[in-house]
């Protein structure tokens, strides 16, 4: 099978993964209402399992549901640990031992590790222009946080090394689940992989949020933090990963992860508007750059057919 054309039209799938950077750059906004009443952990497990819930819902309601072969089942866990389990806990866990500036701008190379593995596996193509587009993404994002009218805190080194190095496992376990969904979704539904994935994922986080659940004092939590925890399992989980699913299936792993870099200019907009916090200069030509390094990335990247984890997993199809 040939490349895709390095110029591929948008796709209905790109609507989605909008959908997916509007729904997580308001995340961080609405997280806080949850997280100072509820403890991480137990937060959000709760969210994974809603999330679960509204995935499992929408497979039943629009009636994909179908019978995976049991030699998939194991591979589907694993894909399912990486991006339900493994990113979460790193993510929380390295957050609180760096500091947020140093977790963002480690997150924004989200699209430099998938494309490194991808190329690395021969699941993925970039141009030169590709690698260069990419970059100058990562660049913007940059630009984004040391724009900040706030006092930045970017420090790598001594005692954030432990946290930073979360952050990057979390991007990693992101990257991996972003590149395993491909198999599985060329030949299965990507509702019902993500679905599964996702229900997969939670039971491992539980085990690790139950203590937490079990000793906090649920009765004193406010209306506004339940709401933040619903809202955000329904959207930036339950949603967001299904929307995800179908960009990999339909884009490929480059190019749905290229749109994590639309996530922060979205959040410093809905920041601007929610938060009323005033954006500097410097931010909004970063988000400008960001974005146009999603633009042209995406027209210089390229699925490959017969790839590594295709192989692994015993998938014959050669559709993707």
């Amino acid at each position: 099978m040939n490349e895709q054309n390095s110029s591929p039209p948008l796709h209905w799938a790109d609507g989605l993964l909008l959908c997916v950077a509007l729904f997580w750059g308001g995340n961080f906004a609405a997280v806080k209402f949850g997280l100072a009443e509820i403890p991480p952990l137990a937060f959000n497990a709760l969210r994974y399992f809603i999330a679960a819930l509204v995935m499992l819902a929408f497979v039943l309601l629009t009636k994909q549901f179908v019978r995976l072969e049991r030699r998939h089942m194991l591979y589907l866990a694993i894909v399912g640990i990486l991006g339900n389990t493994g990113y979460p806990l790193f993510f929380i866990y390295g957050l609180d031992a760096t500091s947020a500036d140093n977790t963002a701008m480690i997150l924004s190379t989200g699209p430099i590790w998938v494309a490194l593995i991808g190329t690395f596996l021969k699941m993925e193509h970039l141009s030169k222009q590709g690698w260069a587009a990419v970059i100058f993404s990562v660049i913007g994002i940059l630009l984004v946080i040391l724009g900040s009218r706030n006092q930045t805190d970017l420090q790598f080194g001594g005692a954030s090394i432990p946290g930073d190095l979360m952050i990057i496992g979390a991007v990693v376990c992101w990257a991996g689940y972003t590149l395993a969904l491909r198999p599985l979704t060329s030949i299965y539904p990507p509702a019902v992989i993500s679905a599964l994935g996702t229900a997969m994922g939670m039971l491992p986080m539980f085990l690790f949020a139950f203590p937490s659940m079990m000793s906090f004092q649920w009765q004193a939590v406010s209306f506004a933090a339940w709401a933040s925890l619903i809202v955000t399992g329904i959207f930036a989980v339950g949603l967001a990963y299904l929307f995800w699913g179908y960009g990999v299936a339909h884009l490929g792993s480059t190019r749905t992860s290229l749109y994590l870099n639309v996530v922060p200019p979205i959040a410093l907009l809905v920041n601007w508007l929610w938060l009323g916090e005033t954006l500097a200069p410097l931010q909004w030509v970063g988000a400008i750059i960001a974005l146009s390094g999603v633009a042209v990335a995406r027209r210089h990247t390229a699925q490959l057919p017969g790839h590594f984890l295709n192989r692994l997993a015993g998938f014959n199809s050669d559709t993707i």
